[in-house]
């Protein structure tokens, strides 16, 4: 069975009515065997799922053996863990066939886990599996080499659980899905640290969970141009409850609409970039829908939601070095990893970044395809002023202060980053500042955080792109 063609030319038969089992699992024992795979095979098995895990040590020899083939083909499903060491097993690469074959000819259903690697990984061979093919290029003939490439880039394509995914389950645990009181969630963080895009992810996930559901976007923008009225058209709109303007006249009669539209039913409802209570109000009161809804917003203004009885927030932090080189090197290279001699350079931009996806993407777009002596000048550039795009996305929170809060805020990001919260507060209130209200508003709108210093007092932190922003405004 090693040679087992990955084609897709056979169409697909209709699925069998028995099977021996349920799920066939593949991975590489040595990444996920007592880790990963290990809890998912008993998380399965204790909902009733029978399923083959290879625990019998059968990899023996160059050919994958019989009984894993009469496994795979008396297997309902095969769910894929792709994990960094995966290609480099022969083993697995002839699985991987077996079962592509099994999906044409049977009607196997292929279920793809992304375990420690992004999909591009598996796509595109590269990283460790790039690794792992020039050995296998050594070692095997050319036309099985093919056969093992062509299997990963079409199992790649399909949509599949990533273990990076920890925001989105993060934020369905906050979610409750299984009680059925009306609840608000607030993803909550930075201009551009990727509230939205979690936030989408979440949607698409639950949606089908609900009897209606709805994702309106750029809700501080609607509302700065055409008012709550213009954000109240924008969701019935999608609801099909209006088709044009005329339907209704003012905010009272669309929060008629709303309420009444919706009544009784359970929703969920996405708010993305909410900046103020007030939209709330007129978009999504609790006691407008059924039991079981659920009304999540992004907002970097944490206290949007102080009035609302039940609420969750989940803060939206910056990504750790791993994966904020990853984001980088996919906008700059279009691969996980810099080129030969960008390294170093690579790491001077990830670090100015320090885990902001928007600093990554942008730095990483603006920098592609540029020869090495550009990179030089560049990121010199970058350190001395920050790139005119990430700086114009946060201003966005800078001029929803007022002006004592603007003018405290520049205050840290020139002089007191890194001073005790106590100390700046006592100097800020001596120059005539409401110090304790204004600084509490900028920790709960993202531009300042608190840090504990080995005293165990509270210090001011803030991002180096806001400490940037702050001084490009005073200059």
């Amino acid at each position: 069975m090693a040679s087992a063609s990955c084609s897709t030319s056979i169409p697909p038969q209709q699925p069998r009515s028995s099977y021996t089992y349920h799920v066939f699992l593949s991975f590489r024992g040595e990444d996920t065997r007592n880790g990963f795979t290990s809890h998912l095979y008993a998380a399965l098995n204790r909902k009733g799922i029978t399923t083959y895990k290879d625990d019998r040590n059968l990899r023996k020899g160059d050919v994958i053996s019989d009984v894993l083939v009469k496994a795979i083909e008396e297997s309902m499903f095969a769910v894929i863990v792709f994990s960094p060491d995966y290609a480099s097993s022969s083993w697995c690469l002839d699985e991987l066939c077996k079962i592509i074959e099994c999906n044409n000819k049977l009607g196997l259903q292929m279920v793809v886990v992304f375990y420690g690697v992004e999909p591009c990984d598996v796509r595109h061979q590269i990283g460790t599996f790039r690794e792992a093919f020039q050995k296998h290029e050594r070692r095997h003939e050319s036309e099985k080499v093919k056969r093992w490439r062509d299997a990963l880039k079409q199992v790649a394509e399909y949509s599949g659980w990533s273990s990076k995914n920890h925001p989105v389950e993060q934020v369905i645990i906050k979610i409750g899905l299984g009680f059925n009181d009306v609840r608000y969630i607030a993803i909550w963080g930075l201009g551009g640290i990727g509230k939205t895009t979690i936030a989408r992810a979440v949607f698409e996930t639950i949606r089908s969970r609900f009897e209606v559901f709805c994702f309106v976007a750029d809700v501080r923008e609607h509302f700065e141009k055409q008012g709550i009225s213009g954000v109240q058209k924008q969701l019935l709109k999608q609801m099909k409850i209006i088709s044009s303007d005329a339907d209704y006249i003012d905010k009272y009669d669309g929060s008629k609409k709303i309420q009444t539209s919706f009544h009784g039913k359970k929703v969920l409802i996405v708010l993305d970039d909410v900046s103020h209570e007030d939209q709330l109000e007129n978009l999504a009161e609790k006691d407008w829908f059924g039991p079981g809804s659920r009304i999540i917003i992004t907002t970097r203004n944490k206290e949007v939601l102080k009035q609302q009885g039940r609420h969750e927030t989940y803060n939206v932090t910056g990504l750790v070095e791993s994966e904020a080189f990853n984001l980088f090197c996919s906008k700059a290279f279009k691969q996980p990893e810099p080129l030969e001699g960008f390294w170093g350079l690579s790491k001077e931009v990830v670090d100015y970044c320090s885990g902001l996806p928007l600093a990554l993407k942008v730095l990483g777009s603006y920098l592609k395809g540029r020869p090495i002596a550009v990179w030089h000048s560049a990121v010199e550039k970058i350190k001395k002023s920050s790139h005119s795009e990430i700086i114009e996305v946060l201003k966005i929170s800078y001029y929803g202060l007022d002006s004592m809060e603007k003018n405290i805020f520049l205050d840290i990001a020139c002089f007191f980053k890194g001073w005790e919260k106590d100390e700046v507060t006592k100097i800020l209130k001596e120059c005539g500042h409401e110090a304790e209200i204004c600084i509490d508003i900028l920790i709960n709108r993202s531009l300042l955080v608190t840090l504990e210093n080995w005293g165990g007092r509270d210090i001011l932190g803030m991002h180096d792109l806001l400490e940037d922003m702050g001084k490009q405004i005073v200059i």
